[in-house]
This record gives C-alpha cells, sequence and structure tokens, in this order.
C-alpha cells in the first residue's frame, strides 16, 4: 500500500504503478515531466527527445521541482521499456 505524502506513477504500458520516494508537494512537476515522455513517446513525428525534455525542464523554477520532473520524465520511460508489452515506442 502506497505511503501518504509520495508522488504517484499510474500503471501504464501494462507495467504496474508506482510510489515514487518524492515528497507529494512535488507531484505537479512529477506529472508534468510524466506527461511530457507521453507526448513524446505518443507521437509518431516526435523530434529529439532531450529537446523537448529540457524545453520543458527549464520552464520549472527550483531546482527540487526540475529533479521532479526529471524523475517523472524517466520513470515513464521506464515503464514503457520494461513493459511486457516490450520497449517499442508506439503506444498501445
Amino acid at each position: 500500500m502506497a505511503r501518504r505524502g509520495r508522488c504517484q506513477l499510474p500503471a501504464h504500458d501494462d507495467h504496474p504503478a508506482a510510489e515514487i520516494s518524492l515528497p507529494a508537494r512535488h507531484q505537479p512537476a512529477f506529472d508534468r515531466g510524466v506527461n511530457c515522455a507521453q507526448a513524446w513517446l505518443a507521437n509518431p513525428n516526435p523530434g529529439w527527445l532531450w529537446a523537448g525534455m529540457l524545453v520543458e525542464r527549464d520552464l520549472l523554477k527550483s531546482e527540487a521541482a526540475r529533479r521532479a520532473f526529471d524523475i517523472g520524465f524517466l520513470s515513464r520511460l521506464h515503464q514503457r521499456l520494461r513493459s511486457p508489452k516490450g520497449g517499442c515506442r508506439q503506444s498501445g
């Protein structure tokens, strides 16, 4: 069971949900990272992964928010790569 006060990563691509060891106050920045990665994964012609990440990340003011964004972003990519469906880029 998830402890209160931690960031939550929803299940995706048949990969289970996860509780991330970040304070819940960082959930908005974490979600922004998750959504940024998901947008890249869902786009058939997304451009460079790092470019999209940096543009969105740089909009955040604090280092703590940028770190939460990075963790959310990489967590969504991890879910895709470790999915039982395989690491193919197409969302399913």
